[in-house]
């Protein structure tokens, strides 16, 4: 009987870890994208508001990866590769970087006219 349960267990134990191995970007729905100031560099900012049940849903992912690398990607392409160091919560996300002139402005465009896929998903290591 102990070895059956062991056996049951080891096999649960490699199911959930192929699962987490797998995980599937998540789709993140803007509720505002808007081109902030930064008041350190003068650059501009992407500032992006979620949706609450997409802002539950961030908060979630990056609870489940604190400590990786996760690529923000906007129509498939990565903008930013941040590490997880704790949850984010609040369902707000502050985007910087270096950016051609202009390009927060049109970013933030495509993605209040819903024209821009935006995704987080864990950069492989």
């Amino acid at each position: 009987m102990r070895i059956l349960f062991r056996l049951v267990a080891a096999v649960a134990a490699v199911v959930l870890v192929g699962q987490a191995a797998v995980a599937e970007p998540l789709t993140l729905i803007i509720a505002k994208a808007v081109a902030v100031p930064d008041s350190v560099s003068g650059q501009a900012k992407l500032s992006l508001k979620l949706t609450p049940d997409s802002g539950k849903a961030f908060a979630r992912f990056t609870g489940a990866n604190v400590g990786k690398i996760v690529d923000l990607s906007i129509d498939g392409a990565v903008v930013t590769s941040p590490r997880i160091v704790e949850p984010i919560r609040g369902g707000e996300i502050m985007v910087s970087g270096t950016f051609k002139g202009g390009e927060v402005e049109r970013i933030a465009e495509r993605i209040s006219a819903g024209d821009a896929k935006v995704e987080v998903d864990v950069k492989p290591e």
